[in-house]
């Protein structure tokens, strides 16, 4: 495959793109002993504050214990992110690059996390281009100002951009300023990136 490269700038996603298995909240329900819905309902209110870096992990931690009555050693968010990765995703970018293309990492994620990828044995940070964590932004998706700031750091237009995310409001903030967008989503969605990516730039 060779493209006459017109986007110059494509923004991944990371979970359900290129990791996997990046659920935590099973885990921590178990160890904490409290359903998961609970959780996870709760859990739904803080997200964004954890991932816009405003709530740090330790806060979470003592919200939980007065929530909820438990106690809270470790650091079990942590622990019990233990993410996989897709392959095929990598090494289609590994072939994006080749071609010319700038491929950068934006996602919503936090620093217990974040830290825990870049300890990961297979490295598949090291296969972009640059990173972009919401955390250390101080801004996450779907938030409009997400992409802004990627586009100002590189110097680039939403019109030449593609963005690669498994969530569609995620996709509506990013074409709201004019980005094209991918939905990576089912068992065949490499292949269909990598035909999605194919019409787009040739």
């Amino acid at each position: 495959m060779c493209y006459h490269v017109s986007m110059h700038l494509f923004i991944f996603d990371m979970g359900n793109v290129f990791l996997s298995d990046i659920a935590v909240l099973d885990g921590m329900s178990r160890i904490l002993s409290i359903p998961e819905c609970d959780l996870q309902s709760d859990y739904s209110a803080l997200e964004h504050a954890l991932m816009d870096g405003s709530m740090k992990v330790w806060d979470y931690y003592r919200h939980l214990e007065d929530k909820f009555g438990v106690t809270i050693t470790g650091d079990i968010y942590a622990d019990c992110f233990n993410p996989g990765v897709n392959t095929g995703l990598i090494d289609l970018v590994d072939e994006f690059r080749r071609q010319g293309i700038r491929c950068v990492v934006g996602s919503n994620t936090t620093d217990p996390h974040w830290k825990k990828i870049h300890r990961m044995e297979e490295k598949p940070l090291e296969h972009f281009d640059a990173l972009y964590a919401s955390h250390l932004m101080g801004v996450a998706k779907p938030d409009p100002a997400f992409w802004a700031h990627i586009l100002r750091e590189e110097k680039a237009e939403p019109q030449d951009t593609l963005f690669i995310d498994d969530l569609d409001e995620n996709c509506r903030g990013a074409g709201s300023l004019g980005i094209t967008t991918f939905r990576f989503s089912g068992e065949k969605a490499v292949d269909r990136l990598r035909s999605f990516a194919e019409e787009l730039v040739r």
